[in-house]
């Protein structure tokens, strides 16, 4: 039964069960209030009576009965503070009834039950008010047709005095009370009930545009957006907090998307660049064991082949796997390296391994900087030599015969009080249209015409250095070289 109940109450809408739980405390409320106030009415009421009866019972209890009987008939009892349906009894000392005296103001006719009645009563109430219902018996509560009297023993004679004032007329009056407090408390509590359920489905009625948003977003509209407002509310910062996770969730996506087309990308344009010298390598070896080539010539021709493209596809290989490596690794162990050493070093190199290639090193302004000169930048410096050998090769392979390659260096430039390292490698041959300029960096990309595959290189050079300067926080762009040319400049934080 209870877990039946326990479903049903989860069934239920929230606005439902805040509505119901709401008017249930405010009619609980309204019943504890309207108790209280029946209680303390009550109360009152009987302690006015209380006060009534005992200061009249105390003044009529010195009076003779006959003379106080004949006061009565004739209309000369002065008692202005009691009500006009009083009851007045005068009892022997064995209870007996001996005068029965009925208010003459009233047409009332009904009088208390006094069959009960003995001096006992008279010793146990010791002038206490006490109620008594329509069947002579003390009673808390006496009911429409009960009487509340006080009885006293006579001063001047034997008996006692009972003085006794119906209770029905009180009790009508709480019974009138408590159904016109009834009556209001039922109707404040609809009227509760239905601003409570206006209230609460206003405040919850932006939850049904939440609802809706995500019902699109799960179909795949990732775009849809809540209306956020300028306020502090509850509703206000949910909205924010969720079209803030909207927002990261696109991007995420959007990222993902990106991500995996490059990968398809990458993948595609490394098996094509794998293909062409297996392809030149597997056809050698076939006209090898197929006894094509006679001569000793061709023989050593055919493996000179072979052995060039496995250095090709070896070259390949390692670019792939420096790359797989930066973008694995995490930050770069910085140290304090003096670029104009690690600059002059890649020079050298350089020019060895490109047929003496004239390369300089030179401040921003072409002033030549010697050895003994410093420009010192925090970075980590083999992968920074990386970047400087790259990017000299890829200058020396585009440039024209007996030209001049320039490594510029400072690092006295600031921006948002941190100090850079800039470097710049120019070259002066064609130089790279501006549209492409920020394609060259991705992985595999070549510019057409003399940036081409015939020139031996394999499109990742560009991407090494481009992971390799966003390990260290900085970028990199493609300028036009004064004059006409290429220049590569890396800029990072130091």
């Amino acid at each position: 039964m209870n877990s039946k109940l326990g479903s049903a109450w989860q069934r239920i809408s929230l606005r439902t069960k805040l509505t119901a739980l709401s008017v249930a405390i405010i009619g609980a409320l309204i019943l504890v209030s309207s108790l209280g106030t029946i209680s303390l009415l009550r109360t009152y009421l009987q302690a006015n009576v209380d006060t009534l009866l005992t200061s009249t019972a105390a003044t009529l209890s010195r009076e003779d009965p006959a003379v106080l009987e004949e006061k009565l008939a004739k209309r000369q009892l002065q008692l202005p503070s009691l009500p006009t349906d009083f009851y007045i009894a005068f009892v022997d000392e064995r209870g007996g009834l001996l005068i029965g005296l009925v208010s003459s103001a009233s047409d009332r006719r009904e009088v208390p039950n006094l069959s009960n009645f003995s001096i006992e009563y008279v010793t146990q109430t010791s002038g206490v008010p006490f109620e008594v219902n329509d069947k002579g018996q003390i009673s808390d509560d006496s009911g429409i047709r009960g009487w509340r009297m006080v009885a006293l023993p006579l001063t001047n004679t034997a008996g006692s005095l009972v003085v006794a004032l119906p209770t029905g007329a009180n009790n009508a009056l709480l019974a009138q009370y408590g159904l016109i407090g009834g009556g209001f408390g039922a109707l404040l509590l609809l009227l509760s009930g239905l601003s409570i359920w206006l209230t609460i489905s206003s405040a919850l009625r932006p939850l049904n545009e939440v609802e809706r948003t995500a019902g699109a977003v799960s179909e795949g509209d990732i775009s849809q957006r809540l209306v956020e407002g300028g306020g502090n509310t509850e509703i206000a910062r949910l909205n924010r907090s969720l079209n803030t996770m909207l927002d990261g969730i696109q991007s995420a996506l959007q990222d993902r998307t990106k991500t995996l087309d490059q990968m398809r990308r990458f993948v595609a344009d490394a098996s094509h660049e794998l293909r062409t010298p297996l392809v030149s390598v597997r056809g050698y070896a076939e006209l090898y064991r197929m006894g094509a080539l006679k001569k000793p010539a061709e023989v050593a021709e055919a493996m000179a082949r072979i052995e060039s493209e496995a250095v090709r596809m070896s070259g390949l290989v390692e670019s792939l796997l420096t790359l797989t490596r930066l973008d694995e690794s995490t930050k770069p162990e910085r140290t304090n390296t003096d670029m104009v050493s690690l600059a002059t070093d890649a020079a050298k190199d350089a020019a060895v391994a490109n047929g003496n290639q004239k390369i300089i090193v030179t401040d921003m302004n072409g002033r030549s900087l010697s050895q003994d000169e410093k420009v010192i930048a925090s970075i980590e410096a083999n992968s920074m030599r990386q970047v400087l050998i790259n990017l000299l090769a890829n200058a020396a392979r585009f440039s024209p015969e007996n030209s001049q390659i320039e490594i510029a260096l400072d690092n006295q430039t600031w921006q948002d009080d941190r100090r850079q390292l800039i470097f710049e490698v120019r070259d002066h041959g064609e130089g790279i249209p501006k549209q492409l300029r920020k394609k060259v960096f991705e992985r595999f990309y070549r510019v057409d015409n003399s940036r081409n595959s015939d020139t031996g290189g394999s499109g990742l050079g560009l991407a090494i250095v481009s992971s390799i300067v966003t390990r260290h926080s900085g970028k990199i762009e493609a300028l036009e070289t004064p004059g006409g040319g290429a220049t590569m400049r890396v800029t990072i934080p130091i």
